[in-house]
């Protein structure tokens, strides 16, 4: 899976172009997104600043602001709030925030899990997110 960050809006045009050439109908960015997966179902659009619940995340540069806190994240909790962001709603599998996370290498469940943690703390300024585990399968962002 591969997550594109929309950077400007002459971005988004050039994609709304590119889909209306083929006769596919744009409109919010998550529908734009939903029409380049349909396209190139490995790739997802998001834009440079999402909305999740209180907090606005900038994944490019790794921060996360709310609560009048900015909070600088890891690559790789950037990483696991994109996936679990794009997933949201839905169970994430361990094997696939493996697969996102750590590409090439074994990892051990508690890696994840310290993760997970982090996450959970950083994001507990808003009570309407939560990440719910999901016995034995994975995790899934709550909003």
């Amino acid at each position: 899976m591969k997550i594109l960050i929309i950077e400007d809006k002459d971005m988004q045009a050039s994609l709304e172009r590119a889909l209306q050439d083929k006769d596919m109908q744009t409109g919010s960015p998550n529908e734009l997104g939903q029409q380049v997966r349909e396209i190139a179902p490995d790739v997802i659009l998001m834009d440079k600043h999402i909305s999740i619940g209180l907090f606005t995340f900038q994944p490019n540069s790794m921060i996360l602001e709310g609560n009048g806190l900015i909070t600088r994240l890891s690559a790789y909790q950037t990483k696991l709030l994109t996936l679990l962001y794009v997933c949201m709603n839905m169970t994430v599998t361990r094997e696939e925030i493996c697969r996102m996370l750590w590409p090439d290498v074994i990892v051990i469940d508690q890696s994840i899990n310290n993760l997970i943690c982090q996450l959970r703390k950083i994001l507990k300024a808003d009570p309407n997110i939560r990440i719910e585990n999901i016995r034995g399968v994975g995790y899934q962002l709550c909003l």
